[in-house]
């Protein structure tokens, strides 16, 4: 046989052989919220809908051309609940932070941003009613992704990231504070005239 009839060969043995992802895979979530898959290559990446401020889980595997260096992370999270965001979180598994992004709320008020190596924690200072993104997830100029270590790791290695919310604190209306404000005032008259 000779050299070009086997350089065709090869060629189209390549072509029939299934091509490798080189993407993070997300396999699965848990929760009642809605999400939006838009991971790729080096890069976990999400939209979360907020129906319920129940946590949802998603879990990912990692492909090899995830493991080029520190994995991109973003999500847009969508407040649908019809209630204010105090606070939100980010929990990792099987996987860490390896350096902090920027989080940009829509209407409300970064208070605080804290990070550790498996947890990222926003608190609103102004309540978020509408959605923010966490890390750059639309490409909007001066934002960065957050970044997961992938030291370690290889390639079909699982991890999960769980997102968790705390909704505003409710304040109960003047005449529900005044009614219970005016049955234990009358509470307490009973009770010095039964003592007294």
């Amino acid at each position: 046989m000779n050299n070009k009839l086997m350089g065709a060969f090869a060629l189209a043995a390549a072509l029939a052989l299934p091509q490798l992802s080189q993407a993070a895979v997300l396999t699965g979530t848990t929760g009642s919220n809605t999400v939006t898959d838009y991971s790729g290559a080096g890069l976990a990446s999400f939209d979360l809908d907020l129906a319920t401020f129940t946590p949802t889980t998603f879990s990912f595997v990692l492909e090899a051309g995830d493991l080029a260096g520190p994995l991109a992370f973003n999500a847009l999270v969508r407040n649908l609940a019809g209630t204010a965001l105090d606070d939100f979180s980010f929990s990792l598994n099987g996987i860490a932070f390896f350096a902090a992004g920027s989080v940009t709320p829509a209407f409300g008020t970064v208070g605080s941003t804290t990070s550790g190596a498996h947890t990222a924690n926003v608190v609103f200072s102004a309540p978020e009613w509408a959605e923010f993104q966490f890390g750059n997830a639309l490409g909007v100029p001066g934002a960065a992704d957050w970044l997961l270590d992938t030291n370690g790791l290889r390639a079909g290695d699982t991890f999960t990231i769980t997102a968790a919310t705390v909704a505003a604190a409710e304040v109960p209306e003047p005449s529900t504070a005044l009614l219970a404000m005016t049955a234990l005032l009358g509470m307490a008259a009973a009770y010095k005239r039964k003592r007294g």
